[in-house]
């Protein structure tokens, strides 16, 4: 494998990393209609639990890292949920 292959292949996960990221996003602006507020701590828990169970399969990804990136993403989605108020969905305005 050359240098410039594995850095075409990087380069496709990335844009994979980001159609994913973008398709979570948009089902947690769908999920905000079910949800009094924009936050669940339950919910979170229980991301944070699934994470911790499976973080043993990826030895690469340190659970602090994972932790860290989900913290992000929760983030985000939050973000997003609160501009979208309340019943209203992201995709039917895009």
């Amino acid at each position: 494998m050359t240098l410039d292959r594995i850095r075409q292949d990087i380069d496709a996960i990335d844009a994979e990393i980001l159609s994913l990221l973008d398709r979570r996003f948009r089902l947690a602006l769908r999920t905000r209609a079910f949800k009094a507020l924009e936050r669940d701590p339950s919910r979170e828990r229980e991301i944070f639990g699934r994470l911790r169970a499976v973080a043993a399969e990826y030895p690469l990804l340190r659970e602090e890292f994972i932790f860290s990136l989900y913290r992000e993403i929760l983030k985000e989605s939050r973000r997003l949920q609160a501009r979208s108020g309340r019943g209203k969905n992201q995709e039917q305005r895009t």
